[in-house]
């Protein structure tokens, strides 16, 4: 029986999604089912619409309304948004759980779920519950900007990306 492995990648830099995003084709190529969550990240409408070409091996899901020119990483948001975006990121969090209870793919994507964390919106002790719970065979793949440590602990895959130079356009 296929065993599934646990990976984070995380970092400041970019690439994370495309990372997870490759990882997830591979696996299609496999014969493997994928779901791919995101979390904290709905600007990559151009990268989900070519996901979603690829239905029903790569599904993408993503509970979070589109908020034109509403920055969702930005501290300062008023608490009446931040509620808002609470509970679409548990409505998100809730269908991962689903997807890990019912074993419906053998990868699960979890992309921005970190940042989640770190913002406050999922405890860490949600994702390591959800971590336990996944399926031997599932692979189980989270991206953001973050490493928790307690995750850290249940990961053997870690990947940190680092920016080394950033060309300024003027």
């Amino acid at each position: 029986m296929r065993e599934g492995h646990i990976a984070i990648y995380y970092g400041k830099g970019k690439g994370k999604t495309s990372i997870a995003v490759g990882r997830g084709m591979r696996a299609i190529g496999e014969d493997l089912r994928v779901v791919m969550i995101q979390f904290m990240d709905y600007h990559n409408s151009k990268e989900t619409a070519l996901l979603k070409k690829m239905e029903p091996d790569f599904r993408v899901f993503r509970f979070e309304k589109d908020r034109d020119g509403v920055d969702v990483h930005d501290g300062e948001l008023d608490e009446h948004l931040k509620k808002e975006i609470g509970g679409e990121i548990r409505n998100a969090f809730n269908f991962a759980k689903k997807i890990v209870d019912t074993g419906e793919c053998e990868m699960l994507l979890l992309d921005g779920v970190l940042e989640c964390v770190e913002k406050g919106y999922l405890q860490e002790a949600d994702l390591e519950e959800l971590i336990e719970r996944r399926p031997s065979y599932m692979d189980f793949i989270m991206t953001g900007t973050i490493l928790p440590e307690g995750l850290a602990e249940k990961t053997a895959n870690i990947y940190q990306l680092v920016l080394e130079k950033e060309e300024v356009k003027l």
